[in-house]
């Protein structure tokens, strides 16, 4: 699997789109392109889209508060559950940022 940070999003931007629309996330709203294009230039290292075999298969957006990172918004596609997508996104944004990553609950 591929990971790629915010550079790429430029060209995923709107696969990103697509997925949270074809699968809205039941604990937050849906994430607006404006959303993508401040969480990425605020904290690129904290953006990132998994890619399996060229194909966009999640994508985690984080926000550094100090030594922290809180997860903003975080999407896999449900045929990809189960095979450490979640964890390998989570442990490249503490390997770039040095940031310990929550999650943010409801």
């Amino acid at each position: 699997m591929a990971l790629g940070m915010a550079e790429r999003l430029e060209k995923d931007l709107e696969t990103v789109l697509d997925i949270e629309r074809e699968f809205p996330p039941t604990s937050r709203g849906l994430i607006t392109k404006d959303d993508v294009v401040r969480l990425s230039k605020q904290n690129p290292k904290t953006c990132l889209v998994a890619e399996k075999k060229g194909e966009v298969v999640g994508f985690i957006f984080g926000e550094l508060r100090g030594n922290s990172c809180v997860i903003k918004f975080l999407q896999v596609l449900p045929e990809h559950l189960g095979e450490g997508i979640v964890t390998d996104l989570i442990d490249e944004i503490e390997k770039l940022t040095s940031a310990r990553v929550l999650l943010k609950g409801k």
